[in-house]
């Protein structure tokens, strides 16, 4: 027990020691008030940014609205066009009808794979063979929107395409032309408008801006090409310009990974603040390196050596279980003092208890050895008596019947001899318990006598007991099957494998089988009664296994596939 040095009255308590040192780390905070004014205007730089990104994304929704629209006409279009090509006149009136109906469309039309306008709002019969978007279309023969000076309209306009199949072959496509000033990304709502917006594709190709593509390339931000700026969601971020000037973009998605809207601002339109970014570091700088010096003296001198030196208590105590003399000092808080006091205290109970213990496990132990001992011995002393009385037996299928039973009983038996000769009780090596339980089926069932070739294959495997005894009744099972009904076609020896294996997943697969064909034993079709598969398959159920059974004209295979787990929760 430590004893009870006090320094001075409540002076010796952490948190007062704490406190008026952290006091007097804590005044520089005074000084933050003179940057709080850049703090303001961080955040209204932040808001504008907001302002200027939701403008933006409001002009988007509208544009995006009116692409949308247009890509859902081409493809209707698309697809009705077999039906429309019946009569070029009434195609032609159809795609009329709806450039009249729309404002937002120059021309409508449908352009066969010779590169000629079929039908359509005007020049029908014009050849475009040569045009850009024909040449696209014979590239990629898929959906695409362009930007380009129409070659019927001669208009600047943006072009979509969608092709067209008819009988799940290329007929062509469908071109729907809108002028550029439909695109148009405009701000009425905003005090300050952009110096320049602009809509472009995913692949970096502009598709309107008001002006001349020399001055668009000077206003894009410079090392970063338009493809580079798609593909993401909408976002703000300041960049220099081609033209070496510093500006504020904004992006906004119009169709999501295809088409987007940017807007150029200038550099005024998010202020900078009027205090330096020097003097905004410079004092809270300064703050955190006094504070940081002043509280690591304090808990340093407080706390962490006499941390330490618990650390080094519990080191010692989990290494070896040794128990240090608890420091004695009227420098020690006194909430440190109680925590040494109980930590050694609880260090001498945890020692005790765990005497305690250890001894309670070892009477366990060996009371569960001499459990599974004892029920060893009692079940070879219930096969030799089996044994006794199959020498006496005289029918072949009695003498049958109990050379099975005897061989369930020594598998048992050899179950329990390896449970008490395991170093770890939780733990049984299933491999070597199966190859033994192997072994002792080939011993009873003569294999080596009738001339059958054995082949064992198996992985080392910990299984837990409640599933180490269910595999080895399963094994002992197939195995005395497989040697009962054993049999050979032709002139081959027969032939009986075990395999036990990991596999994928941490599952553990077993596979016994054994040649077929005339049984090598006679009696054994006599006083065949199908328990053997029963038992397997009960087994098979306890282990949470999927069984497979197999049989052939030269092969019977029995396959289990399980999980090794832990023990079974109690009913």
């Amino acid at each position: 027990m430590l004893s009870g040095v006090r320094g001075i009255d409540g002076l010796d308590r952490l948190d007062i020691r704490l406190a008026l040192l952290l006091g007097l780390a804590l005044l520089p905070i005074g000084l933050i008030a003179m940057v709080q004014t850049y703090r303001v205007i961080s955040e209204a730089d932040r808001n504008v940014s907001a302002a200027l990104m939701g403008a933006t994304l409001t002009a988007a929704t509208a544009e995006r609205e009116n692409i949308l629209r247009i890509r859902g006409a081409s493809r209707i279009a698309a697809e009705t066009m077999p039906t429309l090509l019946r009569d070029l006149e009434d195609c032609s009136a159809h795609f009329r009808s709806y450039v009249t109906e729309n404002d937002s469309l120059t021309f409508a039309g449908y352009v066969t794979e010779e590169g000629i306008v079929a039908c359509g709002s005007s020049g029908v019969g014009q050849d475009v063979s040569q045009a850009q978007i024909y040449q696209a279309y014979l590239a990629d023969r898929s959906s695409d929107i362009s930007a380009l000076r129409g070659r019927i309209t001669g208009r600047s306009v943006v072009v979509v395409t969608e092709p067209v199949m008819i009988d799940g072959e290329n007929a062509g496509y469908v071109a729907l032309s809108v002028p550029q000033s439909a695109l148009e990304v405009r701000n009425p709502t905003l005090p300050m408008e952009p110096l320049l917006s602009l809509t472009f594709t995913e692949d970096g190709r502009v598709l309107w801006s008001p002006s001349e593509v020399a001055t668009v390339e000077g206003m894009l931000p410079a090392g970063r090409p338009l493809e580079s700026l798609s593909g993401s969601g909408p976002r703000t971020f300041k960049a220099r310009s081609n033209d070496n000037r510093q500006r504020l973009y904004t992006i906004a998605p119009l169709v999501p990974d295809e088409i987007y809207a940017m807007s150029i601002w200038p550099p005024g339109a998010v202020r900078t603040g009027g205090l330096t970014a020097t003097t905004a570091i410079m004092f809270p700088l300064l703050m955190w390196l006094v504070s940081i010096g002043v509280a690591y003296f304090a808990v340093h001198r407080l706390v962490v050596r006499h941390i330490r030196q618990l650390r080094q208590r519990i080191r010692a105590f989990t290494a070896n279980r040794r128990i240090l003399a608890p420091p004695r000092g009227a420098d020690v808080p006194s909430e440190l003092r109680e925590v040494i006091d109980v930590f050694h205290r609880m260090t001498e109970q945890i020692v005790r208890d765990e005497a305690d213990l250890e001894n309670s496990l070892h009477e366990k132990d060996v009371l569960l050895k001499e459990v599974h001992h004892r029920v060893k011995n009692n079940l070879q002393l219930i096969a030799s008596m089996m044994n006794m009385q199959l020498r006496k037996a005289e029918a072949p299928e009695t003498r049958f019947v109990l050379r099975r039973l005897q061989d369930r009983v020594l598998g048992l038996a050899t179950i329990h001899r390896n449970l008490y000769e395991a170093t770890v009780l939780s733990r049984v090596d299933a491999s070597r318990l199966v190859r033994e339980l192997a072994e002792q089926a080939i011993r009873t069932g003569r294999a080596e006598e009738r001339g059958i070739d054995v082949e064992i294959d198996v992985d080392p495997v910990l299984l837990y007991p409640d599933q180490a005894v269910p595999l080895s009744l399963l094994v002992t099972e197939a195995m005395t099957n497989a040697l009962k009904y054993v049999g050979t076609e032709g002139e081959g020896a027969p032939w009986v494998r075990l395999s036990l294996k990991e596999i994928e997943g941490g599952r553990v697969r077993l596979e016994v089988s054994n040649s077929a064909g005339p049984m090598l034993d006679p009696d054994a079709e006599n006083v065949a009664s199908g328990l053997g598969k029963q038992l397997m398959g009960a087994f098979a159920m306890q282990l949470d296994a999927g069984q497979r059974i197999e049989e052939g004209k030269t092969e019977f295979l029995v396959e289990a596939i399980f999980e090794p787990s832990d023990f079974g929760e109690e009913p």
